[in-house]
Parts: C-alpha cells; sequence; structure tokens
C-alpha cells in the first residue's frame, strides 16, 4: 500500500476525533461489521445484517466481538444497530458498503462515520495499526 494511501486511511479513520477536538483514548470505537467472529472473516457487505461486530479501540486492540444481536427482526435491523453501537460507544463503523438510508440517518445523529473498505477484519485492523 503506498504511503499516500496510508496515510488518507488514517486521516479518514481519525477526521472525526480532531473534528471533536478529544484526545484520542476519549475518542471512541471503531467497528468492523464482519461475516465472521474470526480475523479473518471478511468485511461485511452490509453493516446492518452483518453476522458479528469486532469493536477495537483506536490502536487497534480488540475489545469485543459483538453477534448482531437485531438479525432476528422483521424490519428497521440497520437502524437497531446503528443505535446499538452508538450506545457502545463507536465512532467509527467500517462496512463493505453504504449503509441504507435508515440507518445513514442514526448513525450521521449520533456522530458515527461510516468507512467503505474491502478485505478482512485483520487487513483494517492493520490499516489502522500503521
Amino acid at each position: 500500500m503506498s504511503t499516500i494511501r496510508r496515510i488518507l486511511v488514517l486521516l479518514l479513520l481519525l477526521l472525526p476525533l480532531v473534528c471533536m477536538n478529544q484526545p484520542a483514548a476519549a475518542a471512541g470505537k471503531f467497528a468492523i461489521a464482519a461475516d465472521g467472529d474470526q480475523s479473518s472473516a471478511e468485511v461485511a457487505k452490509l453493516a446492518g445484517i452483518a453476522p458479528f461486530f469486532h469493536l477495537y479501540d483506536v490502536n487497534g486492540i480488540l475489545l469485543e466481538v459483538l453477534p448482531n444481536p437485531h438479525l432476528d427482526m422483521e424490519y428497521g435491523i440497520g437502524p437497531a444497530c446503528a443505535a446499538t453501537l452508538a450506545d457502545m460507544g463507536v465512532t467509527v463503523l467500517v462496512a463493505r458498503k453504504i449503509p441504507g438510508p435508515k440507518m445513514d440517518d442514526v448513525l450521521k445523529a449520533r456522530e458515527v462515520r461510516i468507512v467503505r473498505r474491502l478485505g478482512t477484519v485483520q487487513d483494517v485492523v492493520n490499516e489502522l495499526k500503521e
């Protein structure tokens, strides 16, 4: 990965911290929507219906792997996930695609930034650590 791309990734991930004028330790968590509970799992295509969320601190340290508690809902899964993650202190959500409009509304209202990435959970964590 080129140095310029690494810098851009870091800026995208840390921009909410700078804008909120908070120290990194108080900034919150990163949630990576994933298709499995291992770091080798692919980043999920859609965050709302991802089977798992891998929660990391800003230093790339795994805090928790959370099974999606809303998968049994008939509708409103995305907004419910967004609210749950925000309540847990998540400030950045990583998925392959932009969420649907209802989930996006909740993410914006709760000041959670969405970042698109392909690859595995470990790939995203490696970017975070660089």
